[in-house]
């Protein structure tokens, strides 16, 4: 993220900051959540001395705010007897290690068998570490934040968690630092003072416009103060920096607070099944699904509407759903428009009595597009922009003659409504 996108990011939530600026939030629970170890990025930092110092900086600076962080472990990347012993030196700081796979693989590419065999290795291979010190894997976090491409690649996953007695903690707050550590990596080799400096402050930016966006719209969605969990990386730019975030937000208000606190509050107890191909927060997914949910009832609530208008012979009101270019497909061929749609229903059906009683039952929703770009530049759930539908038609003539059949419906929103695009109907 360059320090354009980061300016365009925080004029987007200048009204969040502003509010937030007149009404100091109350202290609230604040998770700490480091992933990636035992160092974020090995590729940079393989020198054992370096990975040494970097764990050793990352732990003074917990030290020095009282933080009780949870780290997630990506146990591939453990590579001998002295990454095992950095691991250690989380454990008797008082810190949490969690399960972040074995090889952090991306879900969206690899199969639900493949994916749950990796991260249970992962699973496996921290639990022996763990018991060595009288602990056992209590927590999980999801590679890349994404938790299943189909309903049942989600499922399957969380049924998986809950055998094997690991939670998932969710993320709130994420300022993607870690695709800041390899131009501060480069600058810092090069002696570059002046570009870590602006380096920094695109990573403090960053991470203060998602503290006070995902704080504002956590609010919002459950109407009290809710409390949040952060997403930091084990990287060399977090040693100089979190000293920095931690000073800042602590005040804004946001006090440090252990896992148990956090994960026991209602508002993270049940995260909505959130099915695509790509991460973000569970504040945004809470939101994304409350979108869904919204955008459902009001197209069934448009069916209905367009059943009680056929049925008052009224074809124009019915007609008006659809787009002004819709297309509406049956096997007796195609038309182009919603004048088009509409003169088609107007010669086959040129009566009240021809038309019948019609009923239209949804079946099945799928949600189009429900990904967006949040302030910080990534990728993350929106509400949905488009929505198919399989529903069944079912029309009784006045001679009393039942017909029924299936319908595919796309729509797409239009402003605060829905407009059908595409009708294929059987």
């Amino acid at each position: 993220m360059n320090r354009l996108r980061v300016a365009i990011a925080i004029g987007v939530v200048t009204a969040a900051v502003s509010a937030v600026a007149q009404a100091p939030a109350p202290s609230r629970p604040l998770l700490v959540t480091v992933d990636d170890l035992p160092v974020a990025m090995g590729r940079l930092h393989s020198e054992p001395a370096e990975r040494e110092m970097i764990t050793k900086d990352l732990l003074a600076v917990l030290a020095r705010h009282h933080v009780r962080a949870v780290a997630f472990v990506i146990w591939g990347n453990v590579s001998g007897p002295a990454d095992v012993a950095l691991l250690g030196r989380w454990l008797a700081a008082g810190h949490e290690l969690g399960n972040h796979s074995k090889s952090h693989p991306d879900y969206s590419n690899t199969g639900a068998e493949a994916y749950i065999a990796d991260v249970e290795a992962g699973r496996a291979g921290l639990a022996g570490l763990m018991e060595a010190h009288g602990r056992e894997v209590r927590f999980f976090r999801f590679p890349y934040l994404e938790e299943g491409g189909t309903q049942a690649e989600v499922d399957a996953v969380r049924s998986y968690l809950e055998r094997s007695g690991q939670r998932n903690v969710p993320v709130t707050i994420d300022g993607w630092d870690w695709s800041y550590e390899e131009r501060w990596g480069a600058a810092k080799r090069a002696g570059d003072h002046a570009a870590m400096q602006r380096i920094g402050e695109d990573y403090q930016a960053a991470l203060r416009v998602a503290a006070l966006t995902q704080t504002r719209l956590g609010d919002s969605l459950f109407g009290r103060p809710v409390p949040q969990v952060l997403l930091l990386h084990a990287n060399a730019i977090g040693a100089a920096q979190w000293d920095a975030a931690f000073t800042w937000l602590s005040r804004r208000g946001y006090r440090f607070a252990g896992v148990d606190e956090v994960m026991a509050d209602s508002a993270l107890a049940s995260p909505p099944r959130f099915v695509a191909g790509a991460g973000g927060t569970v504040w945004e997914r809470v939101a994304s699904a409350r979108g869904s949910d919204a955008a459902r009832a009001h197209v069934t609530a448009l069916l209905q509407e367009q059943a009680a208008a056929w049925n008052r012979g009224d074809l124009d009101a019915f007609c008006a759903v659809y787009d002004e270019d819709a297309v509406f497909l049956t096997p007796s061929g195609l038309a182009r428009g919603r004048q088009a749609v509409l003169e088609r229903y107007r010669t086959r059906y040129p009566t009240t009595e021809a038309m019948g009683a019609l009923t239209l039952e949804p079946i099945e929703f799928r949600d189009a597009g429900g990904i967006g770009v949040d302030p910080a530049g990534g990728l993350g759930p929106d509400k949905p922009e488009g929505l198919s539908l399989v529903a069944r038609w079912t029309l009784r003539t006045s001679d009393g003659t039942l017909r029924t059949g299936l319908t595919l419906l796309v729509l797409h929103r239009r402003g605060e409504t829905w407009r059908i695009v595409q009708d294929a109907s059987m």
